[in-house]
């Protein structure tokens, strides 16, 4: 019924346009990064599931077994992540009856992360788009019965390179893009040190008053975009007047007018606001963009070559 051996590695992502306004159906921009994570499975001798998930540096983080025994119980007192795990597997054994005591009967699963944890850059959505693979379901249902979300973190789990995403219930509408515009070699992804929240980043979004007109002004700015962008300065005033749009919106200053005034280019922040990666666009050269950054604490500055499929 399920895959008895599976050895396959999905992608992290980015939203680099239409946060939160993506939850609404707004066309959004993601790419997927080179980092992710990679799941293998195996038949085991034993009764039970046994999960063993290892960190950037193959240091265990979780470990647990969930037993089998005509109940749907714990055969231990089980911590959070195993609760998870377990209300992900009953997810997807109502949408796949049988598959619940398929996976818990004699099966190991193997995860290692490509990325540092607190990244954000979707060590739950590899899971999901893991379990939904191995237990034959379809992904964005068991997303939507479990952790929610526009689910185009899904979509970047399996793409070979940006996608544009229009969320649509359980059936979004994903487009492959042939996005390479020549002013990215001049951007950078930095890691703020701090994790965000993004469920009270979508409480903020929802207790808003977003008119239509909002919605089609930020889908505007993205396919302005992802069109004929040839040069950087262009981009900049793009993602600046996006910064603005989700800033009114949210009603909190945009992260480059409340910390980095004096940064010579612009800044966008990513995911929930307030936490996670910034994209950093600037016409200096590297090493003062890194320099810049790591002056103020910031010690992560990843160039967009090198963290993004492409």
């Amino acid at each position: 019924m399920l895959k008895a051996s599976l050895d396959k590695s999905y992608h992290g992502k980015l939203l680099l346009t239409g946060e939160y306004f993506v939850l609404d159906g707004v066309p959004a921009l993601a790419v997927p990064t080179k980092l992710g994570q990679r799941f293998t499975t195996s038949l085991t001798r034993g009764m039970g599931l046994f999960w063993m998930a290892k960190d950037l540096r193959g240091k265990q983080w979780f470990k647990t077994s969930i037993n089998w025994d005509g109940s749907l119980g714990y055969n231990h007192s089980p911590n959070a992540f195993t609760k998870r795990l377990y209300e992900i597997l009953q997810a997807a054994d109502r949408l796949r009856p049988g598959v619940l005591q398929a996976a818990t009967s004699h099966y190991a699963v193997h995860s290692q992360l490509e990325f540092e944890r607190l990244w954000g850059l979707g060590t739950s959505s590899t899971l999901i788009a893991f379990m939904a693979q191995w237990l034959g379901v379809n992904p964005y249902e068991l997303l939507e019965d479990t952790f929610g979300g526009s689910g185009y973190d899904l979509a970047c789990a399996i793409a070979d390179g940006p996608i544009r995403y229009i969320r649509n219930g359980t059936t979004p509408e994903v487009t492959p893009l042939d996005w390479r515009p020549e002013w990215l070699h001049q951007t950078y992804f930095v890691y703020r040190n701090q994790k965000q929240n993004s469920r009270e980043g979508i409480r903020a979004y929802r207790q808003a008053e977003v008119t239509s007109q909002r919605r089609e002004e930020v889908a505007q700015l993205t396919a302005a975009l992802t069109s004929e962008t040839p040069h950087l300065r262009a981009a900049q005033n793009l993602l600046k007047e996006h910064e603005s749009l989700v800033g009114d919106t949210l009603g909190l200053p945009p992260v480059q007018e409340e910390l980095f005034a004096d940064f010579p280019g612009q800044l966008k922040s990513l995911g929930a606001w307030g936490g996670d990666f910034m994209w950093a666009l600037s016409d200096r050269p590297a090493t003062e963009v890194t320099t810049y950054f790591n002056e103020r604490g910031l010690r992560t500055v990843i160039p967009y070559e090198e963290l993004i499929l492409q």
